[in-house]
């Protein structure tokens, strides 16, 4: 038996361990460390022990150290034996080892989902530890003829890749092979194509920053032609028939709503009257119809001569605001923008002329006919417009408005026409933009298209040939040896029958899978291989596990990681049970929970209690203290002991100590009510702050778990402070009722004072309260614990 591990230096995390203290090991040894503390290290030195390979040692040697490495483990006897690793090795061999740990399963049975011959191999090993049997002449024969096959195949295949270029490799000689002749047709234009798409794909970096073209604006004179052109025409006459008409009618509704029937017929005669006289220039005109004297300061001529020269002066009026229209409109500046506008548009259209497709069409500068007859119309226009405000009473033409208008007019309307074409432009420019390739695909695609084209040259179509004719040959060969090995027998002893059976009753009886092996057989070496493998057939429900990823039922998709660590640890176990030696076996599991479900952990559990009445001695090393702890429940200490792989986190070193198992998987709540009585022996006041949060946690899981169905009906987030409120206003009965109020007050206190521990109200009001946690005494805190505890004893 492995008496006890003296010393590890140099080794993983356990870079200067002295075994102090009873650390020995018994028939039954449990070993609690947390993952990454050297649990599988200390696998891996009993590994090295019982294999006699000090590479597994020297391979885990500590990072930064400064002594050479060392172990030692004793082992039982009279006397002892003291297995010594130093710089040669292992002074001793320690053999009847086993271990089942993730070193065992990777090397033997799988590595992720892969099964492997590997794996096989040296599962052969573990089961038989035979060596591969010799392989018949012809079979030699056989691969060495295939070898000579793969070479010129290896020769031809690199001539191909030589000749052809265009970054043909080994990976796409099938493809290569196997182009039609009808993929060359047009096979110079694709090319080209596809060159212009990597000249795209290399200049992308250049062509995302090239700017889209500027729309042009539209030209506003912010003059009113239809005004202007209508004061050009304004006369004299035209004003005062404007200024008679508004009198006549102003004055026919005077007259007509003073009874006077027909007023118009009698102004028209009137005005004929007087007009008739005055250009006879008589002296004095009298009324034809009253026969009073018509003075020439009558309130109607006084009205027509106020109304003509209002209206006269409103002309003259309008004809300066024209003026300072047109004064005001730059049109040399317009035509500047214009033309700057179009300046940039060409460097830019320059630019994406060498990226573009030739069907994206560049937009027609063509906005001004001339710009010196556009210049010569706006002069016109203002000269005839200062013309008219020397002379307002004389009607001038109005060709130079209408002209510079319809000018101005079919500019706006090219412009609108050039915009059009911009944004057309620019879309193709977008949609360029989206459609460029990176340069390892547009690379790709040029290579192909070379590619195809060297395919059928007669020099590159010739060794193609070659290669055909030899993959057609090594197939042959590959036949035949498929045949001869098939002709090669390898008896199916009674050992693997057994070892099957008893697979099948762990994966079925045991640990109750619907997973069964089939087929345990021995395979002669194959191929180039010179090591012996187990064959098996996995199955699951009767249907084949494959362990090819593509298949139906294949490991990936039917093995869970549960499932594989059971497959594994029943390949593990059955060869125990069928060991001729088993009773002086020592067995070393390292956390033979990977991934294992509770009821397979149940099994396991009972396992190895079976096994420690089998074997000489089980050690078992687990980062879960339950398991640990239900393997060596009624198991006397005699048999038993408990030990702790600690780290020493400043050192960033591990050591063996003895472990108090029960102590360890004793949950909080009793850990808690413990720290509180203990409390009450032994006060310090400095505890304070942890008293309280125990309190509040002792209270607050005591009433999760009493009032566990009641509580399921809460909403919102079950803090301890809304449990109290839930339970305060839900009818739920007290064992001590009857002071209900008491109890909700009690609990109240508590939830108040704890509030730093455990983040409840930030403002408490400890007056209210009476009760302050910042001064409070020990007699007070005291108290708080006999209310804690009384109230889950008897109260609540």
């Amino acid at each position: 038996m492995i008496n006890k591990i003296e010393q590890l230096v140099s080794i993983g995390k356990f870079r200067n361990y002295q075994a102090t203290g009873q650390v020995n090991f018994k028939k039954l040894t449990l070993i609690y460390g947390d993952n990454g503390g050297g649990k599988t290290t200390l696998a891996s030195v009993f590994r090295s022990l019982t294999t006699n390979n000090p590479e597994i040692i020297r391979n885990r040697i500590s990072t930064n150290h400064t002594t050479a490495q060392a172990a030692q483990i004793t082992q039982g006897g009279t006397p002892n034996i003291f297995h010594t690793f130093g710089a040669v090795g292992w002074t001793v061999h320690f053999p009847d080892i086993e271990i089942f740990d993730i070193h065992f399963v990777n090397d033997n049975i799988y590595s992720g989902f892969d099964f492997s011959d590997e794996h096989k191999k040296q599962l052969h090993q573990f089961v038989i530890g035979a060596q591969g049997v010799a392989i018949q002449n012809q079979i030699e024969q056989n691969k060495i003829a295939k070898t000579t096959s793969r070479l010129n195949q290896t020769a031809i295949e690199s001539q191909l890749i030589q000749q052809v270029g265009n970054n043909l490799t080994s990976e796409l000689i099938n493809a290569f092979l196997s182009i039609p002749a009808t993929q060359v047709d047009n096979i110079d234009q694709q090319i080209a194509n596809a060159e212009t798409v990597l000249a795209s794909a290399n200049a992308n970096a250049i062509i995302q920053t090239l700017q889209q073209l500027s729309t042009l604006t539209r030209i506003t004179t912010g003059i009113n032609f239809t005004s202007l052109i209508a004061d050009l025409q304004t006369t004299s006459q035209t004003i005062q028939n404007a200024v008679l008409e508004t009198l006549f009618s102003q004055h026919c509704q005077d007259l007509s709503a003073n009874t006077i029937v027909g007023p118009e017929n009698w102004l028209q005669k009137g005005f004929a009257y007087v007009e008739s006289k005055q250009s006879t220039d008589e002296s004095t005109i009298y009324c034809p119809f009253c026969r009073q004297t018509i003075d020439g300061n009558a309130d109607i001529l006084n009205a027509y001569a106020s109304k003509f020269n209002a209206d006269f002066n409103a002309l003259v009026q309008r004809l300066q605001t024209h003026l300072l229209s047109l004064q005001k409109f730059n049109l040399e500046t317009a035509i500047q923008a214009i033309n700057n506008v179009n300046q940039t548009n060409t460097g830019r259209i320059a630019s994406w002329t060498t990226h573009l497709p030739n069907t994206v069409q560049s937009p027609v500068f063509n906005i001004i006919a001339n710009e010196v007859d556009l210049k010569t119309e706006f002069q016109n226009l203002i000269a005839v417009v200062q013309q008219k405000i020397q002379n307002p009473t004389v009607a001038v033409a109005t060709t130079t408005a209408t002209i510079f208008q319809t000018s101005g007019q079919t500019i706006n309307s090219n412009i609108d026409t050039y915009n059009q074409n911009v944004v057309t432009y620019n879309t193709a420019i977008t949609s360029f933009r989206s459609s460029i390739q990176t340069v390892a695909n547009a690379q790709v695609e040029v290579d192909k298209l070379k590619r195809i084209k060297k395919r059928f040259e007669t020099a590159i179509d010739t060794l193609c040939n070659q290669l055909t004719t030899e993959r057609q040959t090594l197939r042959g060969l590959e036949t035949a040896y498929t045949h001869l090995s098939n002709q090669q027998q390898a008896a199916a002893t009674t050992f693997f029958n057994s070892y099957q059976t008893q697979i099948n009753h762990y994966l079925g009886n045991v640990f109750k899978t619907h997973f069964r092996i089939d087929n345990v057989i021995h395979i002669a070496p194959q191929g180039r291989a010179t090591q012996s493998k187990i064959g098996y057939r996995l199955t699951i429900d009767g249907n084949d596990v494959s362990f090819i990823s593509n298949q139906p039922f294949n490991a990936k998709n039917c093995l869970s990681e549960g499932d594989k660590s059971t497959i594994a640890l029943a390949f593990f176990l059955s060869k125990l049970d069928i060991d001729p030696n088993k009773q002086d076996k020592i067995l070393i599991f390292d956390d033979p929970l990977s991934s294992l479900d509770t009821n397979r952990r149940t099994y396991t559990i009972g396992i190895i209690k079976s096994l420690f009445q089998q074997l000489k001695q089980v050690v078992v090393l687990s980062h879960n203290e339950f398991f640990l702890h239900e393997v060596g429940k009624d198991i006397g200490m005699a048999q038993k002991c408990t030990l702790r792989i600690t780290e020493d986190f400043v050192a960033r070193a591990s050591k063996i100590e003895v472990c108090n198992l029960d102590e360890l998987v004793k949950i909080d709540y009793f850990k808690h009510i413990e720290k509180l009585e203990s409390f009450r022996s032994k006060p310090d006041i400095t505890l304070k702050e942890s008293i309280l949060g125990w309190l509040r946690n002792v209270l607050e899981a005591h009433l999760r778990f009493k009032f566990y169905k009641e509580i399921r009906s809460m909403t919102g987030q079950p803090t301890f402070g809304s449990l109290i409120s839930f339970l305060n206003t839900y009818p739920v009965t007290f064992r001590d009722n009857i002071n209900r109020a008491d109890i909700i007050s009690k609990l109240n206190l508590i939830n108040g004072v704890s509030w730093k521990s455990h983040h409840g109200d930030p403002n408490p009001d400890y007056l209210a309260l009476g009760l302050n946690p910042n001064t409070i005494t020990i007699a007070e805190l005291d108290n708080l614990i006999q209310d804690t505890l009384s109230l889950i004893e008897t109260r609540l």
